[in-house]
């Protein structure tokens, strides 16, 4: 039940991102999303999961930061 919760909201996060999210190709990308994820975190490990988590984690906070130095830098100031 969660992995389809899981793969949902991954799925419209993903639609929500092509460039021309109202078009038939976004609603695919989502479809398509939200059907293979409960798939994959099925067959997935639990240290798995975990180190993928992890890694998004760490992957959100260094793009985060690269942003707020490139605002620095402009001479902007991060909200």
């Amino acid at each position: 039940m969660i992995k389809n919760i899981i793969g949902a909201v991954i799925g419209a996060k993903l639609a929500g991102r092509t460039p021309r999210a109202d078009s038939a190709a976004g609603a695919t990308t989502g479809a398509i999303a939200a059907s293979a994820i409960p798939f994959i975190i099925s067959r997935l490990s639990l240290p798995s999961l975990i180190a993928i988590g992890a890694g998004g984690y760490l992957l959100k906070r260094h793009h985060e930061k690269q942003e707020a130095a490139r605002n620095t830098l402009a001479g902007r100031t991060a909200a």
